[in-house]
């Protein structure tokens, strides 16, 4: 993709260590929470038909279908598509599908109900690539369809980065994480360095996101012909608070096709 330093880093961060590291700091609590929260936000029930794009290694995919929900998942990673077949246990190939499939291209399936586009999965690339994904996940729904997206926000970073300029968390087994950002304000980009040890070894990663404002966001949304409908502290009912010190951490859009 273009747009970053290193245009192709998202091509290798999603491995093998991804899996390790980034589930460790997605506990299944989390998890259950969040698909509580989507299944109650957006008024899903059994025999809604939901896409999950990018799906990663299924941990939403797999909660939803849980639900009796009929999902479709999806991702460019091969990698973390096989650890969420791994995942399924019993659900079927019926209530919840795994495709391989670049989301800046339209999708062969359409007519869901709800779209998802969770965890910062923008921003990887450019403006239009993020456009043209916003764009396939508009086309997939029916009309009248709604699309959320989860992510991170601009002045929430803002906030995080004018306290500190670093993060570190150990996980389960001991490894440390810790990740050294830097924020371009004029491209609205963070450069994060990661590096860990621990019991299973030691490494580094790099990464390059666009982080977008709210504002930003919603003008993608519309560009990409969507309707803003509520704006959320991430995957749940609650409303995004924008001031600080009491400011939501994660935005959740919800928007729909009209």
């Amino acid at each position: 993709m273009p747009g970053s330093a290193d245009s192709a880093w998202w091509q290798a961060f999603f491995d093998a260590d991804y899996l390790k590291l980034w589930e460790g700091t997605d506990p299944p609590e989390r998890t259950e929470r969040e698909v509580a929260g989507l299944w109650q936000l957006l008024e899903l029930g059994a025999g809604s038909r939901v896409l999950d794009a990018p799906c990663g290694y299924g941990r939403i995919s797999l909660g939803l279908a849980q639900r009796a929900a009929v999902v479709l998942a999806v991702d460019l990673s091969a990698q973390l598509l096989a650890e969420a077949e791994r995942r399924r246990g019993e659900i079927p190939q019926a209530q919840l599908r795994y495709v391989r499939h670049d989301l800046r291209e339209p999708l062969a399936e359409t007519g869901f109900d709800v779209a998802l586009n969770i965890y910062s999965s923008l921003g990887y690339g450019s403006e239009e690539d993020d456009l043209a994904v916003l764009r396939s996940l508009r086309a997939a729904v029916r009309p009248g369809g709604r699309v959320f997206v989860e992510t991170m926000h601009r002045d929430r970073l803002a906030v995080f980065l004018s306290q500190t300029q670093s993060r570190a968390s150990r996980l389960a087994d001991g490894t440390l994480l810790l990740e050294e950002p830097r924020f371009d304000a004029v491209t609205g980009r963070v450069e994060s360095d990661w590096y860990w040890h621990g019991p299973s070894g030691s490494g580094s990663k790099r990464s390059s996101l666009r982080v977008y404002s709210a504002t930003e966001l919603v003008g993608l949304l519309q560009r990409a012909g969507l309707r803003l409908l509520s704006v959320h502290a991430g995957c749940t009912r609650e409303p995004f608070r924008s001031a600080s010190p009491n400011m939501s951490t994660r935005l959740g859009m919800l928007a729909a096709r009209d």
